[in-house]
């Protein structure tokens, strides 16, 4: 199951799409992903593949229905800061606890600590991470957004890894750290 939006998420699912994952693309009905907005049919590139499904989580209908959903997936994508899940009635800690999924968390800074109600894209995460070009008069752009990419690419790695060896668990996945990861220094 897809909660993601706009990149790095939905590029994980994607990918699992790719590797022959069954993947569930899941919007709210009132806030359908932003990526749809896009030029040059982004939104079909990172979400073809997928099947959709869409919720009206106003609704505690829709809400019970998306709860029915993330307990029964193998896998479940989201990229939201804890608060917004915690909203919806959504518990990580405890769907994984009730069942063997694999449950894929990506944010800017990571699921906790300080740093882990703050927002990030991926211009800004890449930075945080150290991932920066330098030439005489000092740091420079890299190039657009490219922890989320990165990011996408690492969390479907781990999720393979993570179903191939039959674990189970919340990953932690923080675009931060990813970039960090290519800088050549170790995240945190």
């Amino acid at each position: 199951v897809d909660l993601s939006s706009m990149w790095a998420g939905p590029l994980c699912g994607r990918i699992l799409a790719l590797a022959g994952a069954e993947v569930v693309k899941v919007e709210s009905s009132q806030r359908p992903d932003g990526s749809r907005l896009a030029p040059g049919g982004f939104y079909e590139v990172l979400n073809g593949g997928k099947s959709s499904l869409t919720f009206d989580l106003d609704s505690a209908e829709g809400r019970v229905e998306l709860a029915e959903l993330l307990r029964s997936a193998d896998v479940v994508i989201e990229a939201s800061r804890p608060r917004a899940l915690a909203q919806l009635g959504i518990d990580a800690a405890k769907i994984v606890s009730e069942s063997p999924t694999v449950w894929v968390s990506i944010t800017g800074h990571g699921r906790w600590g300080d740093d882990a109600h703050r927002v990030a894209f991926g211009d800004d995460a890449a930075v945080a991470g150290g991932l920066v070009a330098w030439d005489e008069s000092g740091p420079m752009f890299v190039a657009d957004a490219v922890a989320d990419p990165l990011t996408g690419i690492v969390a479907a790695a781990l999720v393979l890894e993570a179903v191939t060896e039959a674990r189970s668990g919340i990953l932690d996945v923080a675009m931060s750290g990813v970039a960090s990861l290519f800088t050549g220094a170790q995240a945190t």
